[in-house]
């Protein structure tokens, strides 16, 4: 802007084309510059520099200046001349001051703003104001607000779940179970075969099968097939059993109460209490102790059955027997069966 400013001011210069012929104002005085002054033109009306000279005020107008020597009205010219431009310089060196001035003013002022941050940082986070620790209060109780019904959310679904878990457990208990319990172990209502207490194993109504082994056996063998819930078979108790008896090498049935529907009741352990066994030495001690509703596999040496020299009609050798044990009763002071059952 400046400059700009310079150039409106400064009076431009127009030279007039010298026809051919005419002698110039040096040459007529026969002078050299700058003693004298080439002729100049004017502005015409309506030019730039001729509104611009008008504006730069009286005796300072356009128009054609006297062809003089030095100190006439072209000398005049040219000393108002020098005098705007060296205003002009002035003004531009002026503004050029004010420019430096405000360019360090401003750079001060940005190094201010530079410690200021410095200050701000090693100090830390800036105090909240009144209206951002309000916000922050309202996030956080949000939050807690949040944390909470999530909470109630999770302590009902387990509520829920025992309640649930609860009413299915007091059916079970109060009801399959009390069933189960009621009937256990106690002679069934309709006479059947076998006959089955309550609560007992289904297979036990499937006959079973024996395989053969050469095992050799030395000592009565139990093996348990199905575990029975009743109470355990004591020494002196008279058992009622199904069994299928075979030779243990070749597996072969010899003795079955399948065949004809019908258990038996035979004493154990009378050998415990210092009597005489009543049936082969391994049932008398092999069925002591096991539960009412157990199926077992007894292997049993032939020392401890009819003997590896047996009699006639009786199997020799080791045998292999199937017992299910289906109920117990104590004897009574006669030393005979009191009844079976519980």
């Amino acid at each position: 802007m400046i400059w700009e400013a310079l150039a409106n001011k400064t009076l431009v210069r127009q030279y007039r084309v010298r026809p051919a012929g005419e002698s110039s104002n040096c040459e007529r005085s026969g002078q050299k510059p700058p003693h004298c002054e080439v002729e100049q033109g004017h502005h015409a009306e309506g030019d730039p520099g001729h509104r611009g000279r008008a504006r730069r005020g009286a005796g300072r107008g356009c128009g054609k200046r006297q062809h003089a020597g030095r100190g006439g009205p072209s000398d005049a010219a040219d000393s108002s001349d020098a005098a705007d431009s060296s205003d002009a310089a002035d003004s531009s060196d002026a503004a050029d001051s004010s420019d430096d001035a405000g360019d360090g003013e401003e750079e001060k002022a940005e190094a201010g703003k530079d410690k200021d941050a410095g200050k701000a940082k090693a100090k830390g986070p800036a105090p909240m104001t009144k209206a951002e620790k309000r916000a922050a209060a309202r996030i956080a109780a949000a939050k807690a607000a949040r944390r909470r019904r999530v909470g109630q959310a999770i302590a009902g679904t387990v509520i829920v779940l025992l309640v649930v878990g609860g009413a299915f457990a007091g059916v079970w208990y109060f009801g399959d179970r009390a069933e189960k319990n009621r009937v256990k172990c106690k002679p069934a209502a309709e006479a059947a075969f076998p006959p089955l207490l309550g609560g007992m194993n289904k297979a036990l109504a499937t006959e079973p099968t024996i395989t053969a082994s050469n095992e050799e056996v030395k000592t009565v063998k139990q093996t348990i097939l199905i575990k029975g819930d009743c109470k355990a078979v004591k020494a002196g108790q008279t058992v009622s059993v199904n069994y299928v008896g075979a030779t243990m090498k070749d597996g072969k049935v010899f003795d079955s109460s399948w065949p004809r529907k019908k258990t038996i009741e035979i004493p154990v352990g009378q050998k415990q209490l210092g009597k005489q066994p009543q049936v082969i030495e391994g049932w008398d001690e092999g069925l002591v102790g096991l539960k009412i509703g157990t199926r077992v596999q007894l292997d049993i040496p032939g020392s401890k059955a009819y003997g590896d020299d047996a009699p006639e009609g009786y199997p020799a050798g080791t045998l292999r027997f199937i017992v299910d044990i289906l109920d117990a009763k104590d004897a009574d002071s006669s030393g005979l069966p009191a009844g079976l059952g519980g």
